[in-house]
């Protein structure tokens, strides 16, 4: 991993571009919902770390976006728009991967999708 704050925010934005992609490409297949789901959680979780770490803060190691989130939140007021649905999505980083059970419709995981592109939206204009 870079050691600099700023190189390493870029990397973690690579990243969650990636997870984007694999979402969109996921989505694609009826039955695929699942993994949709676990790429979404991925790309919310390193979009609010490269944040974090462009601005030099290094979050403990979690996968609660409603902690990262909050985290991100001082450094970007405006995501607060993300507080009432970030948070649920922390639970697909391990149930979409582990569970038996569906956590999202088809509908529901492209709704989830578009949140999460906003999100890389607004990670985006801090880097500008």
């Amino acid at each position: 991993m870079p050691k600099r704050p700023r190189d390493l925010a870029r990397v973690l934005l690579g990243r969650a571009e990636l997870d984007l992609r694999s979402a969109k490409l996921l989505l694609e297949g009826d039955d695929l919902v699942d993994p949709v789901c676990f790429h979404i959680q991925q790309a919310a979780e390193k979009l609010l770390k490269a944040l974090l770490s462009s601005a030099g803060i290094t979050p403990r190691f979690t996968h609660d976006l409603g902690e990262l989130l909050a985290l991100a939140q001082v450094q970007c007021p405006a995501l607060t728009e993300f507080s009432e649905t970030l948070p649920f999505y922390t639970d697909f980083a391990v149930a979409a991967r582990y569970d038996e059970v569906v956590l999202l419709s088809r509908r529901e995981a492209l709704e989830a999708l578009k949140t999460v592109e906003r999100l890389h939206v607004a990670v985006l204009a801090t880097f500008l």
